[in-house]
Formats: C-alpha cells, sequence, structure tokens
C-alpha cells in the first residue's frame, strides 16, 4: 500500500509553458522588489527565519522553532526566504496536505520584515511559493487569513487572483501574539495556480470589480458600527473596515461588533455555496454563488 509519505508528487499535471510562466513571474516580482528569493537549507538560515517570525509578530515563544522548520525541509516541504543584500528579510513556509485525493500546499506562514513591508517582498514570497508548487505537480495553495484585515484581502484576492471558499469560526483557538491577539475566526483561500486569475495576476494584470448588481449585505453606519442588512441575490457585498488592527486596539468593543457581522454576513454566505474572488479599492467583497 502506499502511503502518503511514500507518494511523490510529479511536474506532469503542470504544463511546461505554464511552469515556465510562473517561474519567469517569480523572478520578475523578486526583481522589481529588489530582493533574492530561494528555499532556506542550512540550520543557521533556518535559525534566522525562525527569529524572524517571532519578530513579526512579536510572538515572545517561537511560532515556528528552527526544529520545526528543519523538519518541514528534510520532509521535502516548503520554506523559503526573501534577502536584500544577504540580510533575510521575508519568510514562507508551507507543508503538503491531502483532500479528496488531491495534493495541495497549505501554505501556513509568510511575513516580512515589518520595516520593508509595502514593497511587494511578499508577492515575490507568494509568486515563488507558487512556481515552486507547480514544479512538484501541485495546482493549488491553501491557506487561511483572518477576513476583517482589508490589506490581506485586497492582496489574496486581486493581486494573487486567489478565492475565499469557506469560513472557519475560532480557527486556531484564542491567539496572543502581537498581531492577532484574541480569536481566531478565518476564511479559507484557494489558490488554483493554473487559472486564468492566477495566471493574469502573476502577470500583473488588476482588475476592478463589477459590483453593479450587487446587494450589501453589510456596511458601516454613521458612527463606524457595522450595519447587517438581510439582502437576497447572487451577488452580495459586505464592506470591510480599512484598519481592523487600529480598531481593536483604540475600541475592542467595536472590533468584536465587526467579527460578528462578518461571521454572520460572509461566514453564512460562504456556507451557502457563495465563493469571494474580489474587492473593491474602498473595502466592498464581491462575493457570488
Amino acid at each position: 500500500m502506499t502511503t502518503m509519505a511514500q507518494t511523490k508528487l510529479e511536474p506532469a499535471e503542470a504544463t511546461q509553458d505554464l511552469c515556465l510562466q510562473a517561474s519567469a513571474a517569480a523572478r520578475r516580482a523578486a526583481q522589481r522588489a529588489g530582493i533574492v528569493v530561494r528555499p532556506l537549507r542550512t540550520l543557521a538560515e533556518l535559525d534566522e527565519g525562525s527569529r524572524l517570525i517571532s519578530d513579526i509578530w512579536d510572538d515572545g515563544d517561537p511560532k515556528a522553532p528552527t526544529s520545526l522548520l528543519r523538519a518541514l525541509v528534510h520532509a521535502g516541504n516548503f520554506v523559503a526566504g526573501a534577502f536584500e543584500d544577504d540580510r533575510l528579510v521575508g519568510v514562507s513556509l508551507a507543508f503538503f496536505g491531502l483532500e479528496d485525493d488531491e495534493y495541495y500546499l497549505h501554505s501556513h506562514i509568510t511575513g516580512i520584515d515589518r520595516a520593508r513591508q509595502g514593497r511587494s517582498l511578499g508577492y515575490a514570497l507568494k509568486q515563488f511559493q507558487r512556481s515552486w508548487a507547480l514544479e512538484r505537480g501541485a495546482r493549488t495553495i491553501v491557506w487561511t487569513a483572518d477576513p476583517l484585515v482589508r490589506g490581506n484581502a485586497y492582496f489574496n484576492l486581486v493581486k494573487l487572483g486567489a478565492s475565499m471558499v469557506a469560513y472557519h469560526e475560532n480557527f486556531y483557538g484564542f491567539l496572543e501574539d502581537g498581531l492577532n491577539a484574541g480569536d481566531s475566526d478565518r476564511v479559507v483561500l484557494r489558490w488554483e495556480l493554473a487559472s486564468e486569475r492566477a495566471v493574469r495576476a502573476a502577470d500583473g494584470v488588476l482588475e476592478e470589480p463589477n459590483t453593479r448588481d450587487g446587494r450589501v449585505v453589510l456596511r458601516a453606519g454613521s458612527d463606524g458600527e457595522p450595519l447587517v442588512d438581510d439582502a437576497g441575490g447572487k451577488v452580495l457585498l459586505a464592506w470591510i473596515p480599512r484598519d481592523i488592527v487600529r480598531i481593536r486596539e483604540v475600541n475592542p468593543e467595536l472590533a468584536a461588533a465587526w467579527r460578528g457581522a462578518v461571521r454572520d454576513t460572509v461566514g453564512r454566505a460562504l456556507a451557502d455555496k457563495f465563493r469571494v474572488e474580489a474587492i473593491t479599492r474602498d473595502g466592498w467583497l464581491v462575493l457570488r454563488r
């Protein structure tokens, strides 16, 4: 009997042209960001990666200890870093999963040195991850994200061409790191690496979604409070605040209200066979059946 550990992913499923396109897109992204992206292999590099993750997440206990990174690399999984002048400034780790006979890559952590955020380093890391996965026969990358972080939603949906496909309440339990203190509702992002959306996004084509036929299910009131509307239709619109991290700091009760409102609207719609493939620049998630 062949076990998951014994099965080797083959690149035959991914066409040569697709692999070449992904590799070229990854190189362009790294060059534009002024970095070099490559796998981390030595213990010294993995140790540096572990420290960087702790610094980014302001986590006293290592979120990804060196021993774990070493085990992931040894088992053939994805641990990569972004280097600027030989200094590690970004890190990403992922491992293979299996669901309904499909092998996919689960992207667990991708982080950028706080002093270098906003320079497309994360985009370069993810494009390298896409190329790496395709070369190993994986056609899909999956990860979780907080749906209330608008910038991440725009990055995932528009810049990468991924889709929100599911919602999990309190997915990781109570979190205590500096970025995610509190509950951990998460959406599942599915990145179909060979899809037209992913290919166009890798080539830098950004598309503004059409919201004309959308029915508003979540919006902000006059005092910034969430207002939920029981609208129906094939296209739904849910507004996401600009900076939920700041709201958590200054008004935890308001942040909790937004968490509940997103759970009741976006979460319910995703459970009802909607999915999210777009968000406008001003924060409107577009959900379609």
